[in-house]
């Protein structure tokens, strides 16, 4: 099993937080239905209200940040492979059968998921705000003519309530269904997915496609050949990188002009390919393996390439480096340079590896 950067801090703040509130606003609800008493009606009511209002704030913030952030691509329903979704949560859950659907960064949720994350967004959620809301208003303006309104407001808002906390303890039972039966919630507190060889592997491709994607468009249109070639090479990934064990991927790669690498975690190359070479003008391996990362940079371009070595360091995936190289017959070059963290077992970094997109003739 391998661990994966799947939630960032904010997905994992909101998500603790809206648990928290909803939760909250269960049990003084009941209070104030008079089901139990805990706190007091006056102080259940007042806990109530504002942990409503807490959780609008919340509410807003986080729509913000979806769209801000890309985030509303999770919601997109979609019916591929729900059939087979379903079967796994009817009957493969049962058998141990592997999940039919790989989680990445980018797709963190299933198509059932989707589906029911998307309706409690669209209609619960608001029902539950816009109901409260009207009671909350239409309470403090209660006269003897609406009393009866205020009695479905009230029944809308209860209903809302018990739809929420099926979805709260269904949710809760599907955390088990993880890797491991605690993976998912340890997940959520660290950021890290704890998953199988083949859905790390699956999740690691997703995320290098996408990091190839974004460099490729930052080349822009002026170098087709470029381009070509690199989506040459973007065709033909189907394992770390491939540079190790897939030669077709080493060949599209060194045609395309982009240079491989990987850093140990004391700075050191361990590894470049023939692309890199090229782009560095240097003849062999042993020129460049063995050497500390700071070779053949420029004074002012060390500090950009530390910050990209530390922040990788740290587990970050670093794609947007734009830097210049000091070849070794002194030519001055420039390149996008794009990292990401090298994990072991226990989920520490031990090491960098990433690409080197040529750009002089963009300079």
């Amino acid at each position: 099993m391998k661990k994966v950067y799947i939630y960032n801090k904010y997905n994992r703040f909101w998500h603790w937080t809206q648990a928290a509130l909803i939760l909250f606003l269960a049990v003084t609800g009941f209070e104030i239905h008079g089901s139990f008493e805990l706190f007091g009606y006056d102080k259940a009511t007042y806990f109530h209200d504002n942990a409503a209002w807490a959780l609008i704030i919340l509410i807003v913030f986080t729509v913000f940040w979806d769209f801000t952030m890309g985030e509303w691509k999770q919601y997109v329903p979609s019916l591929k492979m729900m059939k087979e979704q379903i079967n796994y949560y009817i009957f493969g859950i049962f058998k141990n059968a592997p999940h039919p659907v790989h989680k990445t960064k980018y797709t963190k949720f299933n198509p059932l998921q989707r589906m029911t994350y998307l309706g409690l967004k669209m209609f619960i959620i608001p029902t539950m705000i816009i109901s409260g809301l009207l009671y909350f208003f239409f309470f403090s303006s209660l006269n003897t003519t609406n009393e009866l309104n205020l009695e479905w407001i009230a029944y809308v808002h209860t209903f809302g309530a018990f739809i929420l906390l099926g979805f709260v303890f269904i949710h809760v039972y599907l955390t088990s269904t993880g890797e491991t039966i605690t993976s998912s919630v340890e997940a959520m507190i660290t950021g890290w997915e704890c998953m199988s060889d083949e859905d790390a592997k699956y999740a690691f491709e997703e995320g290098l496609n996408v990091k190839l994607s974004e460099m490729k468009s930052e080349l822009g249109s002026s170098s087709l050949d470029t381009n070509r070639l690199l989506s040459d090479a973007f065709d033909h990934i189907d394992s770390k990188f491939g540079i190790n064990t897939d030669q077709a991927m080493r060949n599209a790669i060194n045609k395309s002009g982009v240079g491989y690498f990987k850093i140990g975690r004391d700075g050191i190359y361990q590894e470049v390919n023939e692309g890199w070479l090229n782009l560095y003008k240097c003849r062999t391996r042993e020129m460049v393996i063995g050497q500390q990362y700071g070779l053949n940079r420029t004074p002012e371009d060390r500090a950009i390439v530390d910050d990209i070595f530390n922040r990788v360091m740290k587990g970050e995936s670093v794609h947007d480096g734009h830097v210049k190289r000091v070849c070794k017959d002194g030519f001055v070059g420039y390149h996008i340079l794009a990292g990401s963290p090298v994990f072991n077992n226990d989920g520490e970094v031990i090491a960098m590896e990433g690409f080197i997109i040529d750009t002089t003739d963009k300079q």
